[in-house]
């Protein structure tokens, strides 16, 4: 996969490249495992191994947040990774490079004696296995080292110490584990330089680390931190080690995350200047376009060994981009991916093949009209109509083969129902055709005191079926097909009417009001102190509808009055505004409502509107939050493309889309913090809408949401659907803000 994440690769390159003067920390961060974030270090390496010297480290459980771990974990990293001469590791090859660059100086400065200069200089710029190699074409060097080793060390540590804030007594030790793992390899001198780091937390400086950028520039490669997962202070802990690196002891630092580590060890645990500092350079890794994910899959078919015709059907059995239809841009990891293309290819394994002839009689019924069934034509009957005996849908359906058996086809058959499209049942969706007949019953209205509510519902039903041919007519002409129908434009006082009918029908006590049975006004229902005969049977609707409070206004109004302080005193509150969001969304009928998770920040939700011509996401995190509003502007910017690239496919005008928060006066500096930060991309900048809530819209809101919570714990003898269409009239100005397209700022 040349191509994968080619634009993050050029530019992490670009970033640990330079002189040994250290860099900026880097920060690579992926939404979630299995985004290819460690197969990226890999690329990293290959692509600077000739430039850097490229130190993996990974800490282990138990271990201190110390230098000395650092220098022991990147030993032991090098002397596992293999060089690219045969038998030898990184450690050795880096340790052979210094010695020989130190010995180079030696020589060139006249302080090691030699009978040719020249020649042993120009052997030493060549390559160090043919020097320290017993099949070295210069092994005569190396085993003149070996002979004079004690005495070398001594002058390569005080050469040594010119270069680094070390005394040469302290590098005396290190040069000559050096040489020993130049001159054998393997564990030689490995010991010696982990117990010889364990000084580096009195000097405060990584010496190791220090020694290998005499030769190159050292990157430091740090990752698989998962095990430090919510310690605050071990995120505190080597964030300033990693620092202290950067700026002070000349390397290069590549830290790598996901992004629920780094919320939950480091993030916002961190002091504000650390953090800033981290992020400074923060690099976010992406997730496989479509164009990736094909480009993998034919990779991973090319080396599976199958021929190109089985290669082909199984490609198009997978089908990537219906895979990727409807998923957010960035979304898809490239280990998720993976997995589905080894479920698809268990799946695609274990499907029928496809029969070579499709007409075949072996697998396809016979649907040809037996003989005794056609009716006998002469040619003077040609023009009559032809009477024959059509097959009955039953025993067209018992001919086809059964494709599950007996046990699964009554749970096939639930599960094809639940995934139905459902009929929306809403007034404005009927045909043109229907209203009008609705709106004619409606005009002569007819009492009917005696009879139930049940019976009011179904006389309503057929007095649009009574036979008149009106009524019959005006059903025939509604339209066979979608196609023909005419969509009617709901009405604005479409919601106000729905609420309305609602609480009258839902009054309680004595004076509840029934719908009578041709839409006429509601009237009250009998008194319960009346005389009503005890063999009369309950309205289904008395037996089901649940009462709901006299004083539930008078409640409202109460709880508004006790939220006043806290709306004037406290930050605004986004987990109330959450919960009436969602309420809402749910409840009301021209919203299709959805709820996704935020990829890389666990636990953090965005919740999402979609009405006729509008979509509408919703911002409910602390306008200072830039984690939340960076991820979330990612997720908008890949809805919007999506949006885009609908409205082209179907050539129609894309829906309008924005981005509703919400602020009240103690989130004005906040608010403008954010737009100012350049945190937000300018075409998500573009589309959203801060909504400004006063404080009495705030005890507004917030008696809502106290009031709905009482009605789902129990302590309120009502439905919390109840309550909102009860209530629904007093939140209308922010149901009326939120869905305002003109608003977005």
């Amino acid at each position: 996969m040349e191509a994968l994440n080619e634009d993050v690769l050029d530019q992490l390159v670009d970033a640990v490249a330079g002189d040994s003067g250290g860099g900026p920390l880097i920060l690579l961060t992926a939404p979630r495992a299995g985004y290819g974030k460690t197969h990226l270090l890999g690329r990293i390496a290959v692509a600077r191994a000739n430039e850097s010297v490229m130190v993996p480290l990974a800490f282990r459980a138990g271990d201190a947040l110390i230098l000395a771990t650092l220098a022991r974990r990147g030993m032991e990293s090098l002397a596992q990774a293999p060089a690219e001469y045969p038998g030898w590791s990184r450690l050795r090859e880096s340790c052979a490079h210094v010695v020989t660059l130190l010995l180079h100086r030696l020589i060139d400065h006249g302080q090691l004696n030699c009978a040719n200069p020249s020649q042993a200089l120009k052997v030493l710029e060549g390559p160090v296995e043919e020097v320290f190699s017993e099949q070295g074409k210069a092994r005569v060097i190396g085993d003149w080292v070996r002979k004079n080793r004690d005495s070398l060390k001594s002058a390569l540590a005080i050469l040594a110490s010119k270069s680094l804030p070390v005394r040469a007594e302290l590098l005396d030790g290190w040069l000559a584990a050096m040489l020993d793992q130049s001159l054998e390899g393997g564990q030689a001198g490995l010991a010696e330089m982990q117990e010889l780091a364990l000084a580096d937390a009195e000097i405060g400086t990584p010496v190791w680390l220090r020694l290998l950028s005499i030769w190159r520039p050292v990157v430091l490669l740090v990752d698989h931190l998962d095990g430090l997962y919510r310690n605050p202070q071990a995120g505190v802990t080597i964030a300033t080690l990693l620092m202290d690196l950067v700026d002070y002891h000349q390397v290069h630092v590549l830290l790598c995350l996901n992004q629920d580590v780094w919320q939950a060890t480091f993030g916002h645990h961190l002091p504000s200047a650390l953090e800033d500092r981290l992020t400074a350079s923060q690099v976010l890794l992406r997730g496989l376009t479509e164009a990736d994910a094909e480009s993998l899959l034919r990779l991973r078919l090319s080396h599976s060994g199958l021929d190109d015709e089985l290669q082909k059907e199984f490609e198009s059995f997978v089908s990537v981009k219906r895979h990727f239809l409807g998923r957010p841009v960035g979304s898809v990891s490239a280990r998720a991916f993976l997995r589905h293309c080894a479920r698809q290819w268990d799946i695609f394994q274990a499907a029928p093949a496809t029969p070579s002839e499709p007409d075949s009689s072996d697998w396809m019924p016979d649907l040809a009209m037996p003989e005794a069934v056609m009716p006998d034509v002469t040619e003077d009957e040609s023009c009559l109509p032809l009477k024959t005996e059509t097959i009955s849908e039953s025993a067209l359906v018992a001919s086809l083969p059964a494709l599950f058996d007996h046990e699964t086809v009554d749970q096939v058959q639930v599960m094809a129902e639940g995934l139905a499209e459902p009929r929306p049942a809403l007034p404005q969706d009927e045909p043109a055709a229907v209203s009008e007949s609705l709106a004619t019953a409606t005009e002569s209205p007819t009492e009917t005191p005696d009879e139930s509510p049940a019976q009011l519902v179904a006389s309503s039903h057929n007095s649009l079926l009574d036979g008149k041919e009106d009524r019959l007519e005006d059903w025939k002409s509604i339209p066979s097909t979608p196609s023909e129908v005419t969509p009617t434009a709901p009405s604005p006082d479409a919601f106000v009417k729905l609420r309305e009918m609602l609480s009258r029908l839902r009054q309680p006590g004595d004076k509840a009001l029934l719908p009578s049975a041709n839409g006429s006004p509601l009237k009250p229902a009998p008194d319960a102190g009346s005389s009503v005969d005890a063999s009369t049977p309950k309205s289904p609707l008395a037996e089901v509808a649940k009462p709901v409070p006299d004083d539930l206004p008078g409640r409202f109004q109460a709880l508004r009055l006790q939220m006043s302080a806290e709306a004037q005193a406290q930050p605004l509150d986004y987990q109330k505004l959450a919960d009436l969001i969602r309420l809402a969304g749910r409840r009301f009928p021209l919203v299709r409502y959805s709820q996704h998770e935020l990829p890389g920040l666990t636990g953090s939700y965005v919740m999402y509107w979609a009405l006729q011509g509008v979509e509408i996401l919703f911002g409910l995190a602390p306008l200072s939050d830039q984690a939340y509003w960076r991820t979330l502007s990612g997720f908008a910017a890949g809805r919007q493309a999506d949006l885009a690239s609908l409205g082209e496919r179907e050539c129609h005008r894309p829906a309008d889309f924005k981005i509703v928060t919400f602020r009240s006066d103690r989130e004005q500096t906040a608010w403008q913090n954010l737009m100012h930060s350049g945190l937000l991309p300018a075409p998500t900048a573009e589309v959203m809408d801060c909504v400004f809530l006063d404080a009495a819209s705030l005890a507004s809101l917030y008696a809502m949401q106290r009031i709905i919570k009482e009605a789902e714990f129990g302590t309120l003898q009502a439905e919390p659907t109840q309550v909102m269409s009860v209530l629904a009239r007093e939140l209308d100005f922010f149901w009326k803000r939120i869905t305002r397209v003109s608003a977005v700022a």
